[in-house]
Parts: C-alpha cells; sequence; structure tokens
C-alpha cells in the first residue's frame, strides 16, 4: 500500500469486488517519509510515446523540486513542519532507516505554479533526452522527464510552459545543474526530506 493510499483511504479491488477493509491502529503505522505534498498530479491510462520512462512512487512526487524564489517565507513555514516531525515523531529502524510515526502534508506551499518556457529549459540543459513520467502503473497527465549525464528530472506542462519541476535522480554533479537553474528562471530548489535549500544568490 502507498502512502497516499494510507492518508487518504483509497480501496484496492481484487478481482470483481472490492476488498473488506482493514483496521489498523494508527500508533502502528510508520511512514518512510516525514513529508508529502498536499497537491497530487491528475493521472492517465493513456500510453505516451517517449524515449524513456521515469518511474515514481506516489510518495516520492514533489519531493525535490523546484519553486519560485517568492515562495521562500512559505517554505521556512513547511520546513518549521518538517522539523517537529523529525523532532517529536522519527523512529531509528537500523542504521540507515529512520521511519516516522507521523507526516506533515504540505497544505501552505500550494502548487509552485512555475512559468518556465519548456524549449528555455531544455537550452539550459543542453538538450537532455526527452521522456515520460508514470507513478505507479499510470503516467502523469501532462508530464515529462529530462535525463541529462547526471540527473533526472520530471514535471509537468501547460501549454510547452512548464509549471512543475522535480528531480528524481542526481549524483555529485547535480548541484552545479541546479544552481545554474535557479540562476536562470529566479528558483529555489528545495530538498524537503531533510529541509534543504539550495539558493542561487549564496
Amino acid at each position: 500500500m502507498g502512502l497516499f493510499d494510507k492518508l487518504f483511504g483509497r480501496n484496492k479491488k481484487q478481482g470483481v469486488e472490492t476488498a473488506p477493509p482493514q483496521f489498523i491502529n494508527p500508533k502502528d503505522i510508520l511512514f518512510t517519509t516525514p513529508t508529502v505534498s498536499n497537491e497530487f498530479p491528475p493521472i492517465s491510462e493513456t500510453l505516451i510515446n517517449a524515449e524513456f520512462v521515469t518511474f515514481i512512487f506516489d510518495d516520492d512526487w514533489r519531493q525535490n523540486e523546484f519553486l519560485n524564489f517568492s515562495a521562500l517565507p512559505l517554505i521556512e513555514i513547511e520546513i518549521e513542519g518538517i522539523k517537529k516531525i523529525w523532532d517529536n515523531y522519527s523512529r531509528k529502524v537500523d542504521e540507515q532507516f529512520t521511519a516516522f510515526t507521523e507526516c506533515h502534508v504540505r497544505k501552505t506551499i500550494g502548487e509552485p505554479k512555475l512559468e518556465i518556457g519548456f524549449e528555455e529549459l531544455l537550452i539550459e540543459l543542453e538538450q537532455p533526452k526527452t521522456g515520460s513520467l508514470k507513478i505507479g502503473n499510470n503516467f502523469v497527465a501532462n508530464s515529462f522527464s529530462l535525463e541529462t549525464g547526471n540527473t533526472t528530472y520530471y514535471g509537468t506542462l501547460a501549454n510547452k510552459v512548464v509549471t512543475e519541476l522535480c528531480i528524481s535522480s542526481w549524483n555529485d554533479n547535480t548541484t552545479s545543474e541546479i544552481l545554474k537553474l535557479t540562476k536562470a528562471f529566479n528558483l529555489v530548489f528545495i530538498g524537503w526530506y531533510h529541509g534543504d535549500i539550495i539558493r542561487h544568490d549564496e
């Protein structure tokens, strides 16, 4: 069961009939992340032809994202909420894994509402490979993914304008790409898991 299924009580069908509800003690639920986005993208069962497909889990949606520079005050509010989860509701499972008994849903930040020309983004990233995005078994409507030598990006489009831009995989050279994009489009980059911010003016 994905995290969004746990939060919003989605039932999964088995055959023709819906499986009977199972009652879970809230104290027994452990979350794999301290925070999730309040917004979830529309999905589509329509096949999207592309060079490659990027797969993410539902609770990975917008976990590492670019936001408008003007969103910094709202980012700080969300980070405070995430810090409370780490301080009060984190549980060390082993040396490499921390789980959480509560999860901060980011309601203050809202949708990114970026206004980046898709062609401009391709130029800044030096013409990366272009793919599509899937969450689970479904494609994300109006989505794209981009692959450079260092980083896999994904996001959504509206009339060839990028409205959301995130990162799903990276390496040690990704930071230079992030700084390039934040400067070119006056953005900030936020890794919500630890509340890490990258900004071009520092």
